[in-house]
């Protein structure tokens, strides 16, 4: 039977992994608006008034959009095929986990040729100073 030391150990590990992230983020975010608005107030209060940042509007990146989903399919090829192999083939049997993990890398590589090879003569458009706009 487990002890309760050994569960708040546990559950202080979960907490401590996935909530010291967050908390750090929020934290560095806080300071770094301070910071900028420190900022402003003092140039504010020597009678300069800031200039506001420009707002990107940015065009999707369609490459990427490719990229993500051809891996994405092959990723789910290569589960498929791992599962399949390590049920149905007698080598797979003994090793099953070996299966599908060589299948989805296997499968990921190709989905990675895949992309390679339909990006490779398109071109990607460039950003240009229309692209800022101020508000």
């Amino acid at each position: 039977m487990e002890s309760f030391n050994d569960s708040m150990v546990a559950i202080i590990a979960i907490i401590s992994i996935f909530g010291a992230p967050f908390i750090a983020a929020t934290i560095l975010g806080i300071n770094w608006m301070r910071s900028r608005h420190k900022e402003r107030m003092g140039l504010i209060n020597q009678g300069i008034i800031p200039p506001n940042e420009p707002k990107r509007k940015r065009n999707p990146n369609r490459f990427v959009s490719l990229r993500n989903g051809i891996v994405l399919v092959a990723l789910g090829i290569g589960i498929i095929v791992g599962f399949l192999c390590g049920e149905y083939l007698v080598i797979g049997q003994d090793n099953e986990f070996w299966m599908i993990a060589s299948s989805i890398v296997f499968f990921l590589g190709i989905g990675y040729l895949v992309y390679f090879f339909v990006t490779r003569n398109m071109t990607m458009p460039k950003e240009t100073e229309s692209d800022f706009s101020q508000e």
